[in-house]
């Protein structure tokens, strides 16, 4: 929860297509990864650098729905712990998907 929130060091996965002309951030109904978390999952960021190629963890990356769907893929070989990490943002991005057909990935 956005209120829950301390500090700004957070991967903020925005609804749609983030707009830099209108720029919103912190928005309560957006998923908040702390870096410290992400960074024990680098198996869901080598997936996404290879679905990817242009993910910057300190920029702006759109995942339109195949590249989520790729990047599941991506880590089926990857430990229990990096496939519950992934199924608990895929609970978020399902929906998100399926109304916006795109996320935001806000870097640090």
């Amino acid at each position: 929860m956005n209120s829950e929130r301390h500090g700004t060091c957070y991967h903020e996965l925005y609804k749609g297509q983030w707009n830099p002309e209108n720029p919103e951030f912190w928005r309560d109904d957006s998923l908040y990864i702390h870096d410290d978390i992400f960074c024990e999952y680098p198996e869901l960021q080598k997936a996404i650098k290879k679905v990817i190629p242009s993910y910057d963890s300190y920029s702006e990356t759109v995942v339109i729905k195949q590249n989520w769907v790729e990047i599941g893929v991506q880590i089926t070989n990857a430990n229990q712990d990096t496939h519950d990490f992934f199924i608990e943002i895929d609970e978020w991005a399902k929906p998100v998907l399926s109304t916006y057909g795109m996320f935001t990935i806000l870097g640090i």
